[in-house]
């Protein structure tokens, strides 16, 4: 009796030795005793150079440090301003991809920025109404919507194609 449960012992664990993949439905991603990690789930397709301009009127998630470490995390090269003057010095490096702000002064320094530099404003949602998304989508092109870390990063890769338009475009 002992030789029938030995012969399937070792057969189960042959088979188990010869594929590692788990081919269940939507564990693509997984192989066991592995698996993608969140950090790297986060990456952003394009990272580049982003400047926060603070003002008193922004929400605490992105003064807080939330927002600069999801850039870490992205690879982005994040930096703050806080007026005019020091966006200015900041924009004439060149480096410069995208600007963030609310959308007030995203209004306010829109047409400075798009006249000194290649870099992008992005206007962040402040209000989740979609009212106000649709029409800085159409000033704009894009925005940065608050909350969760993938959807923030999926907007800025976004707005990162745009710049690589607009650029483009500037060139040719």
């Amino acid at each position: 009796m002992s030789r029938p449960i030995l012969l399937t012992v070792f057969m189960v664990t042959a088979l188990g030795s010869f594929d590692r993949n788990l081919s269940a439905c939507g564990d693509k991603f997984l192989v066991l005793g592995r698996s993608v990690g969140y950090r790297s789930l986060l990456k952003a397709s394009k990272p580049g150079t982003v400047v926060l301009y603070t003002t008193p009127t922004l929400p605490k998630p992105l003064t807080d440090g939330h927002l600069d470490a999801v850039m870490d995390v992205a690879g982005h090269h994040f930096s703050t301003v806080s007026n005019q003057t020091a966006l200015e010095r900041v924009l004439a490096t060149g480096k410069i991809d995208l600007v963030l702000a609310d959308p007030a002064t995203s209004r306010q320094i829109g047409a400075f920025v798009n006249t000194s530099s290649t870099a992008l404003v992005v206007p962040i949602l402040v209000d989740r109404g979609a009212s106000q998304r649709a029409v800085l989508e159409k000033e704009f092109g894009c925005s940065m919507p608050l909350g969760e870390p993938r959807k923030v990063i999926d907007a800025l890769d976004k707005a990162m194609k745009l710049r690589a338009k607009k650029v483009a475009a500037h060139v040719a």
